[in-house]
């Protein structure tokens, strides 16, 4: 066995230090994604570059670290981050590796690398949020690395909601599976991936008539183009991130989690949600999976009005809160 030195590692900066030092303060103002769009903004220093977290809340009210998806970043969680905080809560939010203001690593985007990033940011804050124990919301490919760090870190974990979660998926969209093929074999130049990225995201086609969703779509068309790490970082994700065949993984975390209810006597379920028209993550899929990972008292499975992009739509998030509130007594 020989062993050779690794390769530095290096990151790609995000639009926070490429981009917005050369804009106005009402350029800055007009960004899909202003930088202050929440309250409590600290970047992070990691060994993988920065991330950007965000931070508010009371003090000392129920901490709740909010995980958004694989095309999405922090302005997901808008409307349920500021009803939580609302509600009492002191909540996280922060960007994945390659979205937003945070820095895309050159090194696989796998579970471990993704998970890590819910420590930086715990461990980052002036409040004991580790030693509190806190509680995680994680849609999409947010759901799946929550799992990952409940079945990593138990001993941080109070309790998770899922959101539209993959890791179980039993197909990838065609388009993806397209994507991740060409990421896989490595025969691809960048620009044609960027080609094949283009179409999955839709970025360049015709303009969403809903208001919410045309928001959500500038946001994801402004970190295609001015993130020099997003497409990186989106194909790395595809390639090795946690998108399926995470039983065993959800099953430790299952059983984690099942434990921390009994010793509350019963109380606090994990809380499902999904989307009545999300062909991207069947319901009725997450469901099936979930009942054989754990008893079905063990948590509570909704549905609300929509597809795979529900957090944005109004009506979704309130329901999506009141079950939070209704099963975590907050």
């Amino acid at each position: 066995m020989s062993l050779t030195q690794p390769h530095p590692l290096t990151s790609t900066p995000s639009p926070l230090t490429t981009l917005l030092p050369h804009l106005t303060p009402s350029q800055l103002a007009s960004l899909p994604y202003p930088p202050t769009l929440y309250p409590g903004a600290r970047d992070v220093p990691t060994s993988y570059g920065p991330m950007r977290v965000y931070e508010w809340g009371p003090p000392t009210g129920r901490k709740i670290m909010l995980v958004h998806g694989d095309a999405t970043c922090s302005p997901l969680w808008a409307r349920i981050a500021n009803r939580l905080v609302e509600q009492g809560c002191r909540v996280i939010v922060f960007d994945l590796w390659g979205r937003g203001y945070t820095s895309s690593p050159d090194a696989p985007h796998d579970a471990r690398l993704l998970a890590l990033q819910l420590l930086f940011a715990a461990s980052s804050s002036p409040l004991p949020w580790c030693a509190d124990r806190f509680s995680i919301v994680g849609f999409s490919l947010g759901g799946a690395v929550s799992m990952d760090f409940a079945a990593a870190f138990p001993q941080f974990v109070r309790g998770v909601a899922l959101l539209a979660p993959v890791g179980l998926l039993r197909g990838l969209p065609g388009s993806y599976e397209e994507l991740r093929r060409a990421g896989r074999d490595g025969e691809m130049g960048e620009e044609e991936l960027r080609g094949l990225l283009r179409g999955v995201l839709g970025v360049g086609g015709e303009e969403a008539a809903d208001e919410v969703v045309k928001n959500a779509d500038a946001v994801v068309k402004w970190q295609f183009e001015e993130h020099e790490g997003f497409a990186r970082s989106f194909v790395s994700t595809l390639v090795c991130g946690p998108l399926q065949g995470q039983e065993e993984v959800w099953r430790r975390a299952c059983g984690e989690l099942e434990e921390r209810r009994r010793e509350r006597g019963g109380r606090e379920r994990m809380v499902v949600v999904c989307g009545d028209e999300d062909w991207v993550v069947p319901a009725e899929h997450v469901r099936e999976d979930l009942r054989g990972m754990m008893d079905e008292d063990g948590f509570v499975f909704k549905t609300v009005k929509g597809g795979h992009g529900f957090p944005l739509d109004e009506m979704a998030c309130e329901q999506v809160v009141k079950a939070l509130v209704a099963e975590w007594e907050l």
